[in-house]
């Protein structure tokens, strides 16, 4: 095998395997949509629970009995 062809096969190789991320980020976009969609109600609601915490603290007698 000559220069040329080793270094054309090494080419090819990197440009599979450009191809080949490519399709497998596609593949994985909705996957990792979901995910960020989820993780973000759970801090939104993680947030809110720690303002209503925060408020029993400032203000305790807005939540006498309950």
């Amino acid at each position: 095998m000559g220069i040329e062809t080793v270094r054309s096969m090494q080419i090819l190789k990197i440009i599979y395997r450009a191809i080949a991320d490519i399709v497998h980020q596609a593949w994985c976009l909705p996957q990792s949509i979901s995910v960020a969609v989820k993780r973000r109600r759970r801090q939104a609601i993680l947030e809110e629970a720690e303002a209503e915490r925060l408020d029993r603290i400032r203000n305790p007698s807005k939540y006498l009995g309950k």
